[in-house]
Formats: C-alpha cells, structure tokens, sequence
C-alpha cells in the first residue's frame, strides 16, 4: 500500500474510528521465569504470549524486554524484582477495559511451567512525547519508576512532565521521553504498582556511556526537588522480541 493508498484511507474514516487506532494506555507486565528456565520463558513469551495479546482488537502493539545486567543507577535506588517486561499499548474506553486482557494474561502466566506469576500495571499518557525517535531498531528502554514527596502531587506531577522529561534529554544517550501516570483502576488479582508515575526513555548507546554521561552532567540540570528518592527505581531494559504490532 503506497502514502497515496494510506491517506486516502484515513481520509475515509472519522476522527472516531481513528481513534481506535491510538494509544489510551500503557499495560506493564512484570515477571519472572522459574529458576533455571529462562529460555524456556523467553521462547514461551516469544512464539505464544506475544502472539495471543496481539489477537486482541485493543491492542495495538507490544514489546517484550528483559532488564540489562548493568544498573545505570549503581545501586543508588531501589531494584525492580522483575527480571522481564512486556509493554503493551492499548486502545481502551477506560482502563476497567483492560481488566479481561489483565485475566488472560495472568491465566496464560499460572497454566505455564516456565513462568511466576507477573504483576499488571496500567497506566495512561501524562505527558507529550518530547526528543526524537531513536536511529537504531530494537532500540534499548529506559524505565523510570517514580513517586512525590509526601503533599506535592500536584507539583510532583507538572514538573516531571513538563521540566524533567525534557531536563533528561541533557543525557547524550536519551533521545526521547514521555510520562504516564497511574491510572485510578487497576487490575484485580495482581501484585498492586507502588509507582504513580513511570518515564520510558528511548536511547541509543549503552548503559555504560550513560553512567559515564551522568557522572559528567552539573549537578543543577539533573535537580529532583519533589522527587521521593527512597521510592525510586531506573532501570535499563534490552529487547528480547521484535515488536509485535498491527501495523
């Protein structure tokens, strides 16, 4: 199909029904393999779990990551026990929408040997996406999991959005960010998310050169003034799979 063919395809439908095919909110699947049966899990998740989330008509595509061995924090902040990470984009009227997608996929998780049971986080755009699209395919993520200092939600949530996702971007190896936020709903039957605001940041380079970047960076252009530091964690995330998409 030609940019010509597309066009005029989008022109033939109604900013309702485009809309079916733009992102509502993010779905977090957290989880681990059992002991000794990562290649198991990482085959499972690739030729079945990926596949059956895609057979949704709400989804609209997903990744599955797993967490890189280095800590671009080097141990400042709290760990995320969980050593993959699928991110599925949905399209839903609501986030309770995605309570029978959160179902399947904790059943999926319990029927199968290789895998514990996951944690299902949702959450929604809180932010524009600010930088540009990283140049390298399968492009490493960066996942920021964040909370206000106790009284400044408010001033938590608009300064993370508008000041800090961009201030990150003083980071040679971030190219992009956007911010979202914990949605009032979540999942039932899951391990509940202890983070109101996530940032995923596309890269390029390693995390190496990040940690190298950090430590070169003033001090003022990184500044967390209602940041809870004791309830952070940042984490590096590499690609397991190709994205699996309707596109």
């Amino acid at each position: 199909m030609t940019k010509t063919d597309n066009k005029k395809e989008s022109q033939a439908l109604t900013p309702l029904q485009i809309s079916k095919y733009q992102r509502s909110h993010l779905m977090l699947v957290l989880c681990n393999s059992q002991r000794g049966q990562e290649n198991q899990f990482s085959a499972w998740n690739i030729n079945f779990l990926n596949k059956k989330i895609a057979e949704y008509n709400t989804v609209l595509n997903s990744k599955l990551l797993e967490k890189h061995d280095i800590d671009v924090t080097e141990g400042a902040y709290q760990n995320i026990p969980y050593q993959y990470l699928t991110i599925i984009e949905l399209s839903i009227d609501g986030a309770q929408q995605a309570q029978g997608l959160a179902d399947e996929i904790m059943r999926w998780h319990l029927e199968e040997p290789s895998a514990d049971t996951p944690a299902l986080w949702l959450y929604y755009p809180a932010s524009e996406k600010v930088g540009r699209p990283a140049s390298i395919n399968h492009s490493m993520l960066t996942l920021a999991f964040a909370n206000a200092l106790p009284g400044t939600d408010s001033e938590f949530r608009e300064w993370y959005c508008t000041r800090h996702i961009r201030h990150a971007l003083n980071v040679p190896q971030i190219v992009s960010g956007q911010c979202f936020e914990r949605t009032c709903y979540q999942p039932t039957g899951s391990t509940p998310t202890e983070y109101s605001m996530i940032a995923i940041y596309e890269q390029e380079g390693t995390p190496e050169e990040m940690i190298e970047s950090f430590h070169k960076l003033p001090e003022e252009l990184l500044d967390f003034p209602s940041l809870d530091l004791v309830r952070f964690a940042e984490w590096v995330y590499r690609p397991v799979s190709t994205n699996s998409s309707k596109e």
